[in-house]
């Protein structure tokens, strides 16, 4: 898995600006939770296929304040770890704690899918 460390408020505007119908995911990630540890090993285990938006990784202790604006700006209450679907200008998905896994993605990708040809 390969994914951008989110660092600042700039980065994120930006993304969310340039998101479009594929838009983008963001794992919060807290290195202090062993739930956060096994959360990051499923994204890393998952294998994303072509049509997949990216993942960038957003440090909740390291960042604490960007972490916090994420949550306040998109309107979802801070969780870690917590995997969040950024599309079409909102919030699309969101799940947390063990829910954060790569079936997960899936399931979510595969209902977007579905939705766009009915």
């Amino acid at each position: 898995m390969n994914w951008t460390v989110l660092e600042g408020a700039a980065e994120l505007h930006a993304l969310e600006a340039a998101s479009g119908d594929r838009g983008f995911l963001v794992f919060k990630h807290s290195t202090r939770c062993p739930i956060s540890s096994q959360a990051q090993l499923s994204l890393q285990r998952w294998e994303a296929k072509a049509d997949a938006p990216e993942i960038y990784l957003l440090y909740v202790v390291e960042n604490r304040a960007l972490s916090l604006d994420l949550a306040d700006r998109w309107g979802v209450w801070h969780e870690s770890p917590q995997l969040l679907w950024w599309r079409q200008g909102s919030v699309q998905r969101h799940c947390s704690h063990f829910e954060v896994r790569g079936t997960t993605l899936d399931a979510w990708l595969e209902e977007t899918k579905t939705s766009a040809c009915g």
